[in-house]
């Protein structure tokens, strides 16, 4: 189960990702960030086709034209799901077929909100209807505080059910004893003015958005008081976040 959300801050134009999942390490495979977009590639993850949207839009491709390149030569895209949201509100949405049950997105002005292995639409419709309706907040805990809706409104399903090549027959199993016991979260943004609080995560735990949460908040306050004590001369210069040197 991954839930997620790629957004725009049409204040300060900075691009965030956030979401969680039922496996450890979502912030190492799920969000990745410039100036110039969001992603989240999620469900059968893989973490080159980020970072490939990331550099095609640098090389001036668009939203739409990267993600159908990524996809198109993908030879698992049946069980990948991505979205992403660029400069001017452009988007790319998909959601392969055979991405776990139940599995959907929603498209807004200024984000998309998608996910899989969740118990209802009900759970993006809550994250995304946050996001639009607490626009005064401050992107970062906006970002955050749209996917604990989601999760409080069902989150993931409790059980899954997948076609088994190897026994050829379909299979219902607990989620909890697929994937186990190790949740995790991410809070990521790209921005003009980057902060310390721009990039947390918390990589196993057994509540991973309230920690997240909790991370953040500390976080600001620890950011404040080193910026007084050394007179602002700490400065956050991201590449963004993660850079591949080949």
């Amino acid at each position: 189960m991954t839930l997620s959300i790629v957004a725009r801050d049409t204040k300060t134009g900075d691009f965030g990702v956030c979401g969680y999942t039922d496996i450890a390490g979502y912030g190492s495979l799920v969000p990745h960030v410039s100036l110039k977009c969001a992603v989240a590639t999620q469900a059968y993850v893989n973490v080159d086709n980020g970072i490939e949207m990331l550099e095609l839009v640098d090389k001036k491709y668009s939203i739409k034209k990267s993600g159908e390149k990524i996809i198109g030569k993908d030879k698992n895209k049946d069980m990948r799901q991505m979205i992403a949201i660029g400069v001017n509100n452009s988007k790319f949405v998909w959601t392969g077929k055979n991405t776990l049950d139940y599995k959907s997105s929603i498209i807004g002005n200024d984000y998309v909100v998608a996910g899989n292995c969740l118990s209802s639409i009900n759970v993006l419709k809550k994250t995304a209807l946050y996001f639009e309706n607490n626009r005064s907040i401050d992107f970062p805990f906006r970002l955050i505080n749209s996917i604990i809706a989601g999760d409080k409104a069902g989150g993931h399903t409790q059980k899954i059910s997948y076609y088994s090549k190897k026994l050829k027959k379909n299979i219902s199993k607990s989620t909890k004893s697929v994937f186990g016991n190790s949740w995790s979260s991410a809070l990521i943004i790209a921005s003009n003015k980057p902060k310390i609080w721009h990039n947390l995560r918390v990589d196993a735990h057994s509540e991973p958005l309230k920690e997240l949460k909790k991370i953040l908040n500390s976080t600001i306050s620890s950011a404040k008081k080193l910026n007084k004590f050394y007179n602002g001369a700490i400065e956050v210069k991201p590449s963004y976040w993660r850079k591949i040197i080949k």
